[in-house]
């Protein structure tokens, strides 16, 4: 006997195969999602850490020699006042001020020296750089030390040189 079509439980078979692969994709799909989400967010939270890092080291890296002021706040914070040729923003605002209030690190840039406590009606832009525990800055002749800790897990040391101290 010639048969020229499918009978019906092979068709049941095949749907029901299909029907098995079909979950263990979508079931894939899902599994790729999730990662996708926890990787785009901790991607976004390095590059906002390193953008703020870059920040930091410009600034004191490119600091005027003798502008390089450090006023221990606290065991655990540091305000720093400094000349430097790094702006951050279109203007062009030398004095840059690095202080932590409330266990968030601010940077105002101004076109005039600040001292503290700042006055109210300063020329200045200030940048919320976000939630720290610890912020403290060390510096000789030629070099800073920087002891930053973001996020409650990792201390971050850096030691930056004074590219304008040579």
């Amino acid at each position: 006997m010639r048969r020229n079509a499918f009978t019906l439980i092979e068709m049941m078979i095949a749907i029901s195969l299909f029907a098995v692969v079909m979950i263990f994709l979508y079931q894939a799909m899902a599994t790729v999602d999730k990662s996708n989400i926890f990787y785009t967010k901790r991607l976004k939270e390095i590059t906002t850490q390193q953008s703020l890092y870059k920040t930091i080291y410009l600034d004191l890296a490119l600091s005027q020699p003798k502008t390089g002021q450090i006023e221990n706040i606290s065991k655990e914070e540091d305000m720093v006042f400094m000349q430097t040729s790094h702006v951050l923003h279109t203007h062009v605002m030398p004095y840059v001020v690095y202080f932590v209030k409330d266990k968030h690190l601010y940077r105002v840039e101004s076109a005039n020296k600040l001292t503290y406590p700042f006055e109210s009606n300063i020329n200045a832009i200030v940048d919320d750089f976000g939630p720290v525990i610890n912020f403290r800055v060390y510096k000789n002749s030629t070099h800073f030390l920087l002891h930053i800790n973001i996020n409650g897990k990792d201390d971050n040391l850096m030691k930056i040189r004074q590219l304008n101290a040579l």
